[in-house]
């Protein structure tokens, strides 16, 4: 495994960042209590952001409704509570994987369908390891690396200081810690037999996209998927993480390889990978992140949902 990059922490002390060592420094301290307690006090972290932020609290009613259009108004509002919950869960979770040992992690992390990653790295292409915007994405890529040597492609964060914190821990756990824009980083980390953590789940409206069915409604789809897998031959492998109740620890769930894929068709392909988010996030809706506008960008001449 690489060594971490240097965190170089004189950068980050003029006031303005001030608040954000208190957010770190709070975190810190909540990973050395037990499992049960840190969700807890995530519990409650969600369940006050769900009064704060109304405007977060309409988009996951939106997104909800179209993926479940039976549910009752009681439904609903019971799936955004616990998706919120779940949110602020994940703040700890993040807390939890940059600063807790190997050995902590492994204790407390089962994984169901490993033979489905090592049959797919055994081809000796790397592997795309799919997966969609979960509360538990960020500990559910560090728990992967247990597993396998894993390359993480990532989204920067807006807060430089933030960005350069994750980055760095990111590093003490994972192989390689790629930016979305870095296309060549991502190949050859493939060419190199690394499996590469990939969540496309998000709008992307100005890059090679498609239109294709997700969660009730016909979302802007990367192409990058498909186009990364008939480049480098990788096989792609669907999991999720599941963070488990009563402080129980986490569950990775690997699925088989999409077979026949990719197929050439952008559409076919792009519903392919939507279709196994969707299941993922059928199978474990309250951990999904509702809030991000997923269907913002619609194709031309459709009004946004939002």
């Amino acid at each position: 495994m690489s060594a971490a990059n240097s965190l170089n922490i004189t950068n980050w002390l003029m006031p303005k960042y001030w608040g954000m060592w208190l957010f770190l420094g709070f975190l810190r301290l909540a990973t050395l209590l037990p499992l049960s307690w840190i969700q807890f006090l995530g519990s409650l972290l969600g369940s006050l952001l769900y009064r704060l932020v109304p405007s977060r609290r309409r988009i996951a009613r939106i997104n909800i409704k179209q993926a479940y259009p039976d549910y009752s108004e009681e439904q609903v509002e019971q799936l955004i509570k616990s998706s919120f919950k779940n949110m602020g869960i994940s703040v700890f979770d993040m807390a939890i994987a940059w600063w807790a040992s190997r050995n902590y992690l492994r204790a407390r992390c089962s994984v169901e369908g490993l033979e489905h990653l090592e049959t797919a790295l055994a081809k000796g292409h790397g592997v795309i390891l799919l997966t969609g915007h979960f509360s538990t994405l960020e500990i559910g890529g560090i728990l992967m690396a247990l597993y396998t040597p894993l390359q993480a492609i990532y989204k920067k964060a807006h807060n430089p200081m933030f960005d350069t914190f994750m980055r760095h821990y990111r590093s003490k756990h994972l192989e390689r810690v790629t930016v979305n824009s870095n296309v060549r980083g991502f190949i050859k980390g493939l060419h190199d037999g690394l499996a590469t953590w990939y969540a496309p789940d998000q709008d992307f409206s100005v890059q090679d996209i498609v239109f294709t069915p997700f969660l009730g409604g016909r979302a802007s789809t990367l192409t990058s998927t498909a186009r990364m897998a008939e480049i480098t031959h990788a096989p792609v492998v669907p999991f999720y993480p599941i963070r488990l109740e009563n402080g129980k620890g986490y569950k990775l769930m690997i699925l088989p390889a999409l077979e026949n894929f990719p197929n050439g068709d952008k559409q076919n392909d792009g519903a392919r990978i939507n279709k196994a988010i969707e299941d993922m996030v059928y199978t474990n809706p309250t951990q999904y992140a509702w809030i991000h506008k997923r269907f913002k960008t619609q194709a031309e001449g459709k009004p946004s949902i939002y």
